[in-house]
């Protein structure tokens, strides 16, 4: 019932150590609640209680909300469910005798200042990033899309967290059925909490992809504004720097967030030079053991006589030797990853430089493996979203040529190729727009046009507009 609402609010949080309670009497008699670390002191101050100090012929809750209340969001509370939500993101709640309730926005801003983030380094172009506050993270979204068609859906996610979470798109661009399907998946997640913007990848993914994701993550904003002015929809979870995209292509993971601001010339040349480093990390390891045990004759009599050289004393066979280096590269890898910086850096010196110089000399590695080890593990980081999953195809494809040669290594790449082609998510082919062949997208390719010839949004992302206007 609603006039027992307060009752059961108070009951619900009685062991509450934040629960801040005050009841004030201004012609009506009002309980004031609110939370101590999630409520600011001033905005409760300024907002709520100063307001009401200075008064005493209120009518009724509704008199206080529109005539009183001086904070820019204050509006009904109509049920314990919304009540517990509101205080629980640090709302201040004005209950009156009756269980009558409205809500005033006094959070706390603590959030860290906004920096370009670490992941998405540019030369040239914006240096802002997105922070752990959906606030924030929407204001830097609207900075950009000075327009009313930038529309955005609030839900709340977890039992225990409720955790915020926004649902972006522009209107009239994106297709609405793609959006009504992404807010559908969110609302429908029963969990205990949402930490991170990571947490809903495996909600919107619902077909579980094995190893590869198709759900875009990007740090910054001049990023998704372009993601969304193509018709993809961008989702920001409160309390992460990491805002979901959808839908996801893989050609994504080819581009980088400086592309749009250099010459396309430029561009285009590195981006292949990114899809040859990644083609030939993944097949660097496993031609050179296959081509060892198997195939030696394709390999010119010259440098199969440096290899054998310098293999001829190891006391492993080929592929036991690649699997040692590789599985010791990811090793040092992700030691680095988990040590503090400046230890980082010595551990990655010490590793690759004297662990790998000592294994060599003494005979239990050949310096033709290390070599193309460290090649490969090079080459991986230019796809560093992937990075994991190139690393375990990699062992994968190394074993397949070590027992299977030169002929499984083809059958296995065919394989994931056309796995690749076969996926598909709201709408949209995971390798568009070159499977299928989507000639107009051509321009956003390996081979980047200039921005002022892109006059049409692409065709593998579903859109209502195809056209781009001025």
């Amino acid at each position: 019932m609603k006039e027992n609402m307060l009752t059961k609010f108070l009951q619900a949080l009685r062991d509450d150590e934040d629960l801040r309670v005050r009841n004030i009497d201004c012609g009506i008699k009002l309980t004031v609640v609110s939370m101590d670390t999630m409520s600011d002191d001033n905005k409760v101050s300024s907002y709520v209680m100063q307001p009401l100090a200075y008064i005493n012929d209120a009518a009724s809750i509704n008199d206080v909300r529109v005539k009183i209340m001086t904070g820019a969001v204050a509006e009904k509370v109509t049920s314990m469910q919304q009540a517990m939500e509101v205080y629980s993101n640090g709302h201040t709640i004005v209950f009156d005798e009756q269980g009558n309730a409205i809500s005033v926005d006094t959070r706390t801003s603590l959030a860290r200042s906004i920096a370009e983030p670490p992941t998405s380094m540019v030369l040239r172009g914006p240096r802002e990033g997105f922070i752990e506050d959906v606030k924030v993270n929407l204001t830097l979204l609207r900075k950009r899309l000075k327009t009313q068609d930038f529309k955005y859906e609030n839900l709340t996610v977890g039992k225990y967290t409720n955790t915020a979470v926004a649902v972006c798109y522009i209107d009239g661009i994106a297709d609405k059925s793609v959006v009504d399907d992404i807010v559908q998946k969110i609302s429908a997640i029963k969990t205990d909490g949402i930490l991170d913007s990571t947490y809903l990848a495996p909600y919107l993914d619902v077909e579980k992809t094995f190893l590869f994701r198709r759900v875009g993550v990007t740090e910054k904003p001049d990023i998704a504004v372009a993601k969304m002015l193509e018709g993809r929809v961008a989702i920001i979870v409160d309390g992460s720097p990491m805002v979901l995209t959808m839908p996801y292509l893989f050609m994504e993971d080819i581009q980088s967030p400086g592309d749009y601001y250099e010459n396309s010339t430029m561009t285009a040349l590195s981006r292949i030079l990114r899809l040859i480093s990644v083609i030939a990390s993944l097949l660097l390891p496993s031609l050179y053991v296959c081509l060892q045990e198997y195939n030696y004759q394709i390999i010119p009599l010259r440098f199969l006589i440096t290899v054998m050289n310098a293999s001829e004393a190891i006391p492993f066979s080929p592929l036991s030797e690649m699997l040692l280096v590789l599985i010791i590269f990811d090793i040092l890898r992700e030691a680095n990853l988990r040590m503090p910086s400046a230890v980082g850096i010595s551990l990655s010196l010490v590793g690759a430089i004297v662990l790998g110089d000592a294994a060599v000399k003494a005979g239990l590695l050949g310096a033709p493996a290390v070599m193309i080890g460290a090649l490969s593990g090079i080459g991986l980081f230019t796809l560093p979203d992937n990075t994991l999953v190139m690393s375990l195809l990699r062992l994968v494809l190394t074993f397949i040529g070590g027992t299977m040669g030169l002929f499984g290594v083809t059958i296995a790449m065919m394989g994931i190729i056309f796995y690749l082609a076969s996926l598909q998510i709201n709408k949209t082919p995971f390798l568009a727009p070159f499977a299928p062949l989507v000639p107009e997208d051509l321009k956003d390719g390996i081979a980047q046009k200039q921005i002022a010839s892109m006059n049409k949004r692409p065709r593998s992302v579903p859109n209502s507009n195809h056209t781009r206007r001025g």
